[in-house]
């Protein structure tokens, strides 16, 4: 009995919607939703200061890199899949800058951000 607990903890916080929803992803799918969501995470957060920018830029420059491609391609392969489809239309699909020279010089540029 108590071994069901978590599960039904689990099931109430994330709803039977989600659950199901996320069953309902291939894997290749669900990767791409995890590293997207820690981009855009990142995308939206405030540089207050000099470091915490640094640190933003960092986060950035390894979550990103090749999202529109990898969007795309999904939307390719699975364009006939609605359920999916519905998912990543909700992303926007040019979320990177136009000159991938000048990106990857930036990226290059950028360090890894000291949390301890």
């Amino acid at each position: 009995m108590l071994k069901n607990i978590p599960v039904a903890i689990f099931i109430g916080l994330v709803g039977l919607d989600a659950l199901a929803a996320a069953e309902e992803f291939p894997i290749d799918v669900l990767a791409f939703l995890d590293e997207r969501e820690s981009c855009d995470h990142w995308r939206s957060e405030l540089g207050y200061d000099e470091e915490r920018q640094a640190d933003i830029d960092w986060s950035i420059c390894q979550s990103c890199p090749g999202s529109d491609a990898k969007l795309a391609g999904l939307k390719m392969k699975y364009q006939f899949n609605k359920v999916i489809m519905n998912r990543l239309d909700e992303l926007e699909s040019n979320i990177e800058p136009e000159n991938n020279v000048e990106a990857k010089a930036f990226c290059h540029n950028t360090r890894k951000p000291n949390w301890g």
